[in-house]
């Protein structure tokens, strides 16, 4: 473990003695002139980093207590060996995925990397994305850090802690950052390292910053943000702080201009203004702020200059299962197919539509029917339903919403001039794409092929199971079956009402008589049904005891 060395110096002395850094204990590779000035010029608190004492395996369990349980020691000394695998695991894995890339720049990694990556990692296409953005950055920008952690000398955690906190920088200072880590030892607590880390990194970009940067140079920029709660969404807003600040101030005094104006109308008895959802005249209260915000944003309209904006391709679709609808099943409504709604919540925005669009789908696998082809250019209904079969771009592992930009395209391509040597527009021969995997696939890059769709689903008499696609990505012939989504609503709800169904039969076979306890018949089996009064010399039939009849106790749905 490497550690560096200067002429003892009074504390907070940080202009002298910055040329007495021992460079041999940073690496064996040389260090160019930039790298070297850099370290030069760092106050000592960053330059020179030493621990009390160093950290070794067998002195884990006296310092860490457990030094009289011998179990407990031992216990301490695997999880440091687990620890010192893992740190080893993370730099082959970052190095694997890193020879991944084919594009050149691993920041400029296309979309046949990243969906090479997805397959192999088995995540979406945005996680792997990200992970190749990092393993490229650790390859290629932080080599003597990851030699650290190649050789377990460097906790996995620590490595992590530093692509996360340099994510802003940029390339030539994360390579600068890696040289000043190599000098820092890995016995150093953990908080001291993470503070001298931040102020490295803080260090890093106020360097990168321009004397007098433009205020144009600042984010101006409206995003989609995760929200942790079901069935909300959340945007974030970001640019520079007095055009921020203005904006809220104006956002902010609307608010409560309504607000007042409200509280009179509802002092005075007349009509209440900007009462959108009749929340003032239900309450008989004010709107509260944070509400008028958000409704004076929502319904804002755009001064476009003039640029005319087309309509919308699709509407917004929530997709809610119909006994959802009459209360009847609890499971989730979808929206965009992509993100569970509460039963609550879908009801409530059922509930505010004038109009409902019926999709069929097969009752039992939840697959969605086909429609049938018409003409080369897709219906509008086709358009919808490839939306509700794959709410996402077709392309395993794109989570880009087909609602957003998409493109319809042939799996098999149709031929214009001789429409009947087939790719015919029909749904099994149709996909959305986003326009970027669009491309790939013209360029031959991704090559879709579209399976004969099964007759049944995983058991007979299960209905129509949902289609599936097999990809082969890339010039390698790696390949992946998609399949086609399912509404998984319905299935729900089919196997509540078979668990309701099953049920009622064990409850009727539980009270029923066993064949010991039933008493011999004294008359033939009659029929339920009464076929008038009785022949002569025949006994009249005789009441029907309570509960005798099987449609006396109906199933539980």
């Amino acid at each position: 473990m490497s550690t560096a060395t200067s002429t003892p110096a009074s504390a907070g002395d940080d202009d002298i003695h910055r040329a007495d850094v021992d460079r041999s204990a940073l690496d064996s590779a040389a260090l160019d002139p930039a790298a070297l000035a850099f370290l030069d010029s760092l106050p000592s608190h960053l330059r020179v980093v030493r621990a009390r004492a160093a950290r070794r395996r067998e002195d884990l369990p006296a310092r860490s207590g457990c030094e009289e349980d011998t179990v407990l020691g031992e216990a301490a000394q695997l999880v440091w060996d687990a620890e010192t695998a893992s740190a080893r695991a993370l730099a082959a894995r970052l190095r694997a995925l890193a020879a991944l890339i084919e594009s050149e720049g691993g920041d400029c990694a296309d979309d046949v990397d990243t969906l090479r990556a997805a397959m192999a990692l088995r995540v979406t296409h945005g996680v792997a994305h990200r992970e190749l953005l990092a393993a490229h950055r650790t390859v290629d920008q932080l080599p003597r850090t990851l030699a650290r952690l190649e050789n377990g000398a460097l906790p996995s955690w620590w490595f992590q802690k530093v692509l996360r906190e340099s994510e802003d920088l940029g390339d030539e200072s994360r390579r600068l950052l890696d040289a000043a880590l190599t000098a820092w030892p890995a016995d150093i607590p953990v908080e001291r390292f993470l503070t001298l880390l931040r102020a490295l990194v803080r260090l890093l970009a106020e360097r990168e910053k321009e004397p007098s940067a433009p205020e144009e140079a600042l984010p101006r920029e409206v995003e989609l943000t995760p929200d942790g709660r079901a069935g909300t969404g959340a945007a974030s807003l970001r640019g520079p702080i007095p055009e921020v600040l203005a904006f809220w101030k104006r956002l902010d005094e609307t608010a409560h201009a309504i607000q007042a104006a409200q509280r009179s109308a509802l002092r005075e008895g007349t009509e209440i203004p900007y009462n959108l959802d009749g929340i003032a005249s239900a309450t008989q209260r004010p709107v509260p702020l944070d509400r008028l915000r958000y409704d004076l944003m929502l319904n804002a309209e755009f001064d476009t200059d003039g640029v005319r904006v087309p309509a919308p391709r699709f509407r917004l679709n929530v997709t809610v299962p119909v006994f959802t609808l009459l209360g009847l099943s609890d499971a989730p409504g979808m929206l965009e197919g992509t993100i569970p709604l509460p039963p609550a919540v879908a009801r409530e925005l059922a509930g505010g539509e004038s109009v409902w669009y019926r999709i069929l789908t097969d009752a039992c696998t939840g697959a969605f029917l086909p429609l049938p082809p018409d003409r080369y250019p897709p219906t509008q209904a086709m358009l919808e339903h490839l939306r509700l079969r794959s709410s996402t771009c077709a392309v395993p592992g794109c989570t880009r919403p087909v609602s957003w930009a998409s493109e319809a395209d042939h799996i098999e391509e149709f031929f214009h001039a001789d429409p009947v040597r087939g790719g015919r527009t029909e749904l099994e021969n149709l996909h959305l794409l986003c326009w970027q995997h669009h491309q790939a696939k013209t360029a031959g890059d991704l090559d879709p092929t579209r399976l004969p769709v099964p007759v049944s689903g995983p058991e007979p008499g299960e209905g129509r199971g949902p289609g599936r696609t097999r990809w082969r990505i890339g010039t390698r012939g790696e390949q992946v079956i998609a399949a086609d989504d399912i509404d998984l609503g319905t299935r729900l709800a089919v196997e509540d009402l078979d668990r309701a169904w099953r049920a009622f039969v064990d409850r009727r076979t539980a009270s029923s008589p066993s064949p010991a306890q039933t008493p011999p018949p004294t008359s033939p089996a009659r029929s339920p049904i009464p076929k008038g009064p009785p022949a002569q010399g025949e006994p009249a039939a005789r009441d029907e005891e309570p509960g005798s009849s099987p449609y006396e106790d109906p199933p539980p749905f």
